[in-house]
């Protein structure tokens, strides 16, 4: 699908789908509305190691091992997207790009987090293939307890909701449960709908209104050292603004492979 053919089914489709027309129309309308340089973090960056030592300090594991232990999901993960090599995007059989997923260190920091807090309620937004989940997934497996909650919707035509979450190996689904919508009309609902949760993961739309939204809804459900974790934080101000609003220090998972900062984590205590 080239760019003017693109352009054409979107259009096609907010003709005959006016209302979700009008939420892509927004969807860009915020994504493109961010300042071109984006000021530096004032915010402690760390390897993956250092993160997990700073907020586990008995904790000992380094990535070499971790990467061992996840060595089977690694290959189920690595044959999946195999298959879309030669396949177009966007379309039905590839709705969603596959060199845009989470950095491999930040999936690595949700698989031994989950190992050592053995959560029992995980809310995270976006799902898109499934990569980062499969990773929670995996720790929830092996720890025998926990749930994953998602929430993510079919926002352009080309989407599908049986593509949500295809990529996670179906022996974890058990402890995953998708409800399909934005997280503008579902997060709350989620929420509400429990006492509190342990982590909450934001990889849904990056604008500056959906993140912030999403942190300030999510932090009152947070237990006592639960989570605040997001990807993609240096895409705008708003998981800086919203820490700076909690006088609380963050930290910034920088992934070894490719030298860059875009994982946020902000522990509640």
């Amino acid at each position: 699908m080239n760019k003017l053919s693109k352009y054409f089914s979107l259009l096609k489709y907010s003709l005959s789908n006016p209302k979700n027309g009008i939420n892509l129309f927004n969807e860009v309308r915020q994504t493109r509305n961010v300042n071109d340089k984006i000021k530096k973090y004032p915010i402690k960056s760390s390897s993956l190691e250092e993160c997990l030592k700073t907020y586990f300090p008995s904790y000992e594991i380094s990535r070499e091992e971790l990467l061992s232990d996840t060595k089977i999901l690694q290959t189920h993960l690595k044959n999946y997207f195999k298959n879309f090599q030669n396949l177009e995007f966007p379309s039905k059989k590839k709705p969603y790009p596959t060199d845009y997923s989470i950095n491999t260190d930040s999936c690595l920091f949700l698989y031994s987090l989950c190992k050592i807090l053995k959560p029992n309620l995980i809310v995270e937004t976006g799902v898109a293939y499934g990569h980062s989940s499969s990773y929670i997934l995996q720790a929830l497996n092996e720890n025998g307890k926990g749930m994953l909650y998602s929430i993510d919707d079919t926002f352009r035509p080309w989407e599908s909701r049986e593509m949500i979450g295809s990529a996670i190996p179906s022996n974890l689904k058990k402890q995953w449960k998708l409800t399909f919508g934005s997280s503008s009309k579902k997060l709350k609902e989620v929420l509400n709908s429990f006492e509190n949760i342990d982590i909450f993961l934001h990889d849904s739309l990056h604008s500056y209104d959906n993140m912030f939204y999403e942190f300030k809804t999510a932090w009152p459900h947070l237990a006592k050292n639960g989570f605040l974790l997001s990807d993609d934080v240096l895409d705008n101000y708003a998981f800086q603004d919203f820490c700076l609003s909690k006088k609380l220090n963050p930290i910034l998972v920088k992934d070894s492979v490719v030298n860059s900062i875009t994982f946020g984590t902000l522990k509640k205590e």
